[in-house]
């Protein structure tokens, strides 16, 4: 019986203290729901972690930059961001391998990619592409620019330094 009590007693304990913290963990997130106008067989969107600086687009698990992916499709999925960090957004076509490959890898996957920082919740919608570069519609507390814009910010850091 007292065993009862106990555990009842340390799973309250824990449920509040759950409660007190989770505002605070809820404040330094948002979601951001992707999708792709029409749907796009076996693709995904691939998160990078941009906050140092142009990310290496690894994508195995667990690598340095690489936050996830989620499945395109037109009905769109949500992947929960860090607010005000960069983050770029890359919609990985696997019929488009041999295109990044033969542009530069990373180079190319930064021109095919979005640049987002996220001050709330928002969406991305893929429209098209135009010269393989994706367009897109963007709704919420969102800033987008093109993935680019990290080889900038180097540069900047870069001289700063000098």
């Amino acid at each position: 019986m007292a065993l009862k009590c106990l555990v009842r007693w340390a799973s309250a304990t824990l449920i509040g203290v759950a409660a007190v913290t989770s505002p605070n963990v809820a404040a330094e997130t948002a979601t951001l729901r992707v999708s792709i106008e029409g749907g796009a067989f076996n693709s995904k969107f691939k998160f990078y972690d941009a906050s140092e600086g142009c990310p290496n687009y690894n994508d195995i698990p667990g690598a340095k930059h690489f936050l996830g992916g989620v499945r395109a499709s037109s009905k769109g999925a949500s992947k929960a961001l860090s607010v005000d960090q960069p983050v770029h957004v890359f919609l990985f076509r696997p019929k488009d391998t041999p295109g990044i490959s033969a542009g530069g890898g990373a180079s190319e996957i930064r021109r095919r990619s979005l640049q987002v920082v996220l001050n709330g919740d928002a969406t991305l919608k893929y429209t098209g592409f135009d010269d393989k570069v994706p367009t897109w519609e963007a709704t919420g507390e969102i800033d987008v620019q093109p993935a680019a814009i990290c080889e900038t910010n180097d540069l900047d850091e870069g001289d700063a330094a000098d």
